[in-house]
């Protein structure tokens, strides 16, 4: 009896961490201060072209109302130009742009990187499958530092959490955001 006790106490242990409650549904937004810099007088722009043919060849909409990425089609030419946009992200200034180009610039970021790491562990039933990031207890892809900017590794937990929420403060960022998952909001 002891033993089966024990069986079941140790079951719980193993499935309730992988269990998200609303309140470990993401870390709290704490401002990364070294990205609230930025040029308000600045008029650059930064090239979102390539990451928008991306998603014209690849994002197909549901008849549930569901836009969905075809990660079986995308050919290796296509892999390519999404890995050529990220390194063209990696390399903007990103600092000297004004506030609403950086939100633009951090927003298609995120959404470009959720792709690419859906699309390098393809085929996959969900990005929880996904288990790159550090840590006994981490689930998922965000907590991993998937790109250098500005000479600083970033995870999308820094992007979305670290970065855009604290700085933007806008609760329209959560549609914005895609997480690669039904539920998440459409990729447009």
């Amino acid at each position: 009896m002891i033993r089966r006790l024990t069986l079941l106490l140790l079951g719980l242990l193993v499935v309730l961490p992988a269990t998200p409650r609303p309140a470990d549904a993401g870390p709290k937004a704490e401002l990364w201060a070294r990205w609230a810099q930025h040029d308000p007088r600045s008029t650059a722009t930064v090239d979102h072209g390539a990451w928008g043919q991306f998603l014209e060849r690849h994002v197909r909409p549901g008849t549930d109302g569901v836009n969905r990425v075809d990660y079986g089609a995308v050919a290796p030419a296509d892999r390519a130009l999404l890995q050529g946009y990220l390194a063209d992200m990696a390399a903007v200034p990103v600092s000297s742009l004004n506030q609403d180009e950086q939100c633009a610039y951090w927003i298609n970021l995120y959404n470009a990187l959720t792709v690419h790491v859906v699309l390098d562990h393809y085929p996959v039933a969900s990005i929880r499958d996904i288990d790159i990031s550090p840590g006994l207890f981490s689930q998922g892809p965000w907590g991993k530092q998937l790109i250098t900017v500005e000479g600083q590794p970033i995870s999308l937990n820094d992007i979305e959490h670290r970065i855009l929420r604290p700085i933007w403060r806008d609760p329209r960022l959560h549609y914005a955001l895609n997480c690669a998952a039904v539920g998440c909001p459409n990729l447009q």
